[in-house]
């Protein structure tokens, strides 16, 4: 590990072992491997700059172990220890989505379920998919698409509303693709009514 180019603190923290410990074994194997501090620095050189330090990885398994209590990501709401963690996985996601985080640490941010994913975007996505069922059911009570002006029901004025707003949103081009294809499954020749 140490010729592949990783830190004494890292060689520490993956063996379980103290640093003095790792960093004394080191100091004996140069006696009898000579050169091996240059093969070492040689490596450590060419490492990608954005790899998963001893500290980013703290962090990644202080973020596992908060989901794994709470059963959801840190938010911005929560203590300033929860805070602080959610800062930082915002900080990775940003990276990611800009493509500034390197494949080690995307193949470790895996392990956490959705760190890649905005909450609120899976929130939204619920929600549509929740409006998309309901609307189905709707349509196959009373066989006719909800109206959002001269409704007779408030669940007919709230489906109609929603429906609406996906028909703007196709003839504006912004209604994303699956969404689109989802609704033209569910509901071919969907439209909103007045």
């Amino acid at each position: 590990m140490y010729e592949a180019g990783l830190t004494v603190r890292e060689i520490a923290d993956r063996c379980h072992h103290k640093r003095s410990t790792v960093h004394r074994h080191l100091q004996v194997r140069e006696g009898y491997q000579p050169g091996l501090r240059d093969r070492h620095n040689a490596s450590f050189v060419s490492r990608d700059p954005d790899r998963p330090t001893t500290t980013w990885r703290r962090r990644l398994k202080d973020v596992t172990a908060f989901h794994a209590e709470h059963n959801r990501p840190p938010a911005c709401t929560g203590d300033k220890k929860e805070e602080s963690l959610h800062a930082w996985l915002n900080a990775q996601r940003l990276a990611y989505r800009i493509g500034a985080l390197s494949t080690p640490k995307k193949v470790l941010l895996d392990s956490l379920p959705g760190w890649s994913i905005e909450t609120r975007q899976q929130q939204l996505d619920q929600q549509w998919h929740t409006r998309l069922a309901q609307l189905k059911e709707y349509v196959a009570a009373t066989g006719q698409l909800p109206r959002y002006k001269r409704f007779q029901t408030e669940l007919e004025h709230t489906l109609g509303v929603w429906l609406h707003v996906q028909h703007q949103r196709r003839a504006e081009k912004t209604l994303r693709q699956w969404r689109l294809e989802a609704l033209d499954a569910a509901l071919p020749g969907w439209r909103s009514r007045n």
